[in-house]
């Protein structure tokens, strides 16, 4: 019994220290359930924790909220983002939040069969995280922005026949093109989008090595490659210069 007890004992304690000397860090959904932004943190929550980070996991579902916790963060912290997002967001990409440009994608504007002879103003979806300043002034004043919450609930609704045209990305854009209702391509006004990965009160060099080796897991590779997505290639300098130079063109001037 007595070395019953010693054994519990030392299993009880190498745990504990097991989970001390666990590192942690917290990751921020700012996604909703059928977006490629949700999409992509579930991925990575995987990820951090195969590889042995205990993961604290805040599901906040709202790029604003979460672009709020994000800097207000004090304990290490990671977020996927986009370059789409840092005007209207006020948080853009710098040396030190800056971790992986994970692809980059143009941007579709898709319009239904059913609105080519449509007189007067047509509906176009769009994403909540999009400035509809920008939007309307590439356009053109002959639309009505529709927000959505996410590239999925944009897919759902311009096949439902809710509007005329939608802004999307690339996958969901292809998927349209699939059902037969309309007819979409790439935009050679709007800005070309970078989805990235950025961190706060964290060694982005160190976490990089980390979230670059979740990319190569099969899933993330399934999801790139069934929906086209180009990844950068390059140094992280290459990386943050080349989404710095794109982010300019979500600009509205």
């Amino acid at each position: 019994m007595k070395k019953l007890r010693l054994a519990l004992l030392f299993l009880i304690l190498a745990t504990s220290a097991r989970a001390e000397t666990q590192e942690s860090i917290t990751l921020i959904n700012s996604g909703k359930a059928g977006g490629s932004f949700n999409a992509r943190t579930l991925m990575y929550k995987e990820g951090l924790i195969a590889a042995g980070y205990s993961v604290k996991f805040e599901n906040i579902g709202k790029i604003s909220q979460a672009v709020k916790m994000f800097k207000e963060s004090n304990e290490p912290t990671i977020m996927v983002y986009a370059n789409n997002q840092v005007y209207n967001q006020d948080l853009f990409h710098t040396d030190d939040n800056f971790i992986m440009a994970e692809y980059k994608q143009p941007l579709y504007v898709c319009r239904t069969n059913h609105s080519k002879d449509k007189k007067g103003k047509l509906t176009v979806a769009h994403g909540k995280g999009y400035d509809p300043r920008l939007l309307t002034a590439l356009l053109g004043d002959r639309v009505t922005l529709v927000p959505y919450k996410n590239s999925s609930a944009m897919l759902k609704g311009i096949l439902g026949g809710d509007v005329d045209m939608m802004v999307n990305n690339q996958g969901n854009s292809f998927k349209y093109i699939e059902s037969g209702h309309g007819t979409c391509e790439a935009s050679d006004v709007l800005p070309v989008m970078v989805a990235t990965v950025i961190g706060n009160n964290i060694d982005v060099q160190a976490i990089r090595e980390v979230i670059f080796d979740i990319t190569m897991d099969i899933k993330f590779i399934e999801y790139h490659r069934s929906r086209k997505l180009v990844r950068p290639t390059g140094t992280w300098k290459d990386e943050l210069i080349l989404t710095q130079e794109l982010e300019k063109g979500y600009e509205v001037k």
